[in-house]
């Protein structure tokens, strides 16, 4: 019997836990007509609030009223948030607040706080009515849709966000790679031919030097063998000339 309870009371933790809980908007909430709603909730993560239904209220905490259904088939264990444009309601004034189902099961239904509606120019009136709730005070009221209200709203889910920015970034990141990649090949081949074009440059400075130094002992030793040849006919000429003043002199001598 012991063990049965407590497996009930687990049971029953597990289903009150079991539901989204409205963080926005709030009590210091105050939207002016046409302007945006944000409605706020932490995530089911338990449950199967896969088929979340958002409609905008108004009246006593007993007797609420349905004005209108804003959302219908919002996946609450994925989506945490619905945007839409606040109508133009009768009064002004801090009596409307979000009712969240899942799938229409008013069996298991939570609400935000109320939250004032104003008008364009940002005028407001008092709540006309007040109920004493468990000690305490409740200010209400009963307003009425003077406008449609858009069903075209649009709901986010940060997770997705995210994911879809690590793509683009890494997208971009690949992308930057690869044209580095490319601009540092392109930088590699023009290097690579700058530097044939200079080795053929330096190949043919060093040819043309050679053969101008070819050129230049060819002329030395040409240069060399005339002097010798020229050093040969001056001892021929020198010795022609000793044997005349030899010949000269053995006739003189006669």
């Amino acid at each position: 019997m012991f063990t049965k309870t407590i497996t009930l009371l687990s049971f029953i933790a597990i289903s009150v836990n079991a539901i989204i809980t409205p963080t926005s908007p709030d009590s210091n909430t105050v939207v002016k007509v046409g302007e945006s709603i944000n409605a706020l909730w932490t995530i089911d993560s338990t449950d199967n609030w896969n088929n979340v239904e958002i409609q905008l209220m108004t009246g006593d905490n007993l007797q609420m009223v349905p004005l209108a259904t804003v959302a219908t088939g919002i996946d609450g264990t994925k989506v945490d948030s619905y945007s839409f444009d606040a109508p133009d309601v009768s009064p002004y004034s801090k009596i409307y607040f979000l009712q969240f189902t899942n799938g229409g099961d008013t069996t298991n239904v939570t609400w935000t706080t109320r939250f004032t509606i104003a008008g364009t120019d940002g005028s407001t009136t008092d709540p006309t009515n007040s109920t004493v709730y468990s000690g305490q005070t409740v200010q209400w009221g009963t307003g009425t849709l003077l406008s449609s209200v858009s069903t075209d709203g649009s709901s986010s889910n940060s997770t997705t966000s995210s994911t879809n920015s690590s793509t683009d970034a890494t997208a971009g990141g690949s992308s930057a790679s690869t044209n580095s990649v490319s601009d540092s090949s392109s930088a590699s081949s023009t290097s690579t031919a700058e530097s044939s074009t200079s080795t053929s440059a330096s190949v043919s400075a060093s040819a043309s030097a050679s053969g101008s130094k070819s050129s230049a002992s060819a002329s030395a030793a040409s240069a060399s063998s005339s002097t010798t040849s020229g050093a040969g006919k001056v001892q021929i000429g020198m010795g022609l000339i000793g044997v005349t003043s030899l010949l000269g002199l053995v006739l003189a001598l006669e």
